[in-house]
């Protein structure tokens, strides 16, 4: 669905008076229609038209997976101007948050060595609507339960900041009122560390949570692991976090996928410790989700405990993820717009 000021210029050609489209952002985002025939308050020759050139959602579902205990969903959704496919998923918590995960491109251009969408290579940007309208959908969807979208994540398919307008966008949308009114406090970015983004971020005025793909406490690690570690290196980097800090006042969140013999030695939780000291921070040990052609492997659980308590003498704040929906393919990492990359592993959220 496209913004208020986007509708209120369709509406305006066509004649029609730009209250018109807060009737439609209404139907759509608060009621949850995706059909223009339930939208009584609109005239009927306005509906015709919208019908024919204004498709309520730019995207469509072509496949669902829900685990077992039905605490996750995944979507794999079919872009309807061209036929590219992404992926997005719902969470849903046993204390009351209902959250998706949405991609901002199809595919990703970071490459990532333990990350499946990476292996699918970049297609393209999404689209602010592309990218809102998973939100949506799964909004639509849930509303006849008697629940609401609480939170989004953009950590699905595709680097955030390498697609910035869109889904600063997307994000004002989601974030309006007139749209689904998500607190900005509830959105969470989390981007690999493409600097310009986090310092463009500062500007915005928008109270949203960051988070940084960490992964390495220490360059030659993470470039090893995280290309776009050679382009923005980590003291360039903590750099920008710190400026980001300093400027917004808000705690930014550090990544730390857990892998197996890879970046799990107890002498890197010292390390990391030393890294993020003193920051206005929180870091989010990942168990490690398996992807098809990775020799990989997740932490053991002590070691995942260890690295925490290490952590804890640093005095930075630190949790493990919880793990949802191990049944389908429908992690941190795994999302690969429906091919055959991920295996069996789990769905988790920032804390």
């Amino acid at each position: 669905m496209k913004d208020f000021q986007e509708l209120k210029a369709i509406f305006e050609a066509q004649g029609h008076p730009s209250f018109r489209a807060n009737q439609l952002l209404h139907d759509v985002c608060q009621r949850g229609v995706v059909d223009y025939k339930e939208m009584s308050n609109l005239p009927v020759t306005l509906r015709g038209y919208l019908n024919e050139n204004l498709p309520i959602l730019s995207v469509e579902e072509v496949k669902s997976s829900v685990a077992g205990d039905g605490s996750v969903r995944k979507v794999l959704f079919r872009c309807k101007k061209d036929g590219k496919k992404i992926e997005a998923v719902l969470m849903r918590f046993a204390d009351g948050r209902r959250t998706v995960c949405v991609s901002s491109q199809v595919g990703c251009a970071m490459g990532c060595s333990f990350c499946a969408t990476g292996k699918m290579g970049f297609k393209r940007n999404l689209t602010y609507e592309e990218i809102s309208d998973q939100v949506l959908y799964f909004a639509s969807d849930i509303k006849s339960y008697g629940e609401t979208i609480t939170n989004v994540v953009f950590m699905g398919m595709g680097e955030p900041f390498n697609n910035y307008e869109n889904v600063i966008r997307a994000i004002r949308f989601l974030n309006d009122a007139r749209g689904l009114n998500i607190g900005a406090r509830n959105i969470t970015l989390s981007t690999s560390g493409v600097v310009p983004g986090i310092l463009n971020l500062i500007g915005e005025g928008l109270q949203v949570n960051l988070a940084i793909s960490l992964h390495a406490p220490n360059q030659e690690l993470r470039e090893s692991m995280m290309p776009v570690a050679k382009k923005y290196g980590l003291e360039e980097l903590m750099g920008a976090v710190t400026k980001y800090t300093n400027e917004t006042h808000r705690r930014v969140s550090y990544e730390y996928v857990m892998i197996a013999g890879v970046n799990d030695d107890l002498s890197l939780a010292h390390q990391l410790g030393n890294l993020v000291e003193g920051q206005l921070c929180h870091v989010n040990l990942i168990p490690y989700n398996l992807t098809g052609g990775n020799k990989f492997k997740r932490s053991l659980s002590r070691k995942m405990n260890d690295f925490v308590k290490i952590l804890e003498t640093y005095r930075v704040p630190t949790t493990i993820r919880v793990s949802l929906g191990q049944d389908i393919d429908a992690a941190c990492g795994q999302l690969a717009g429906g091919k055959e990359i991920g295996t069996r592993g789990d769905s988790e959220l920032v804390n």
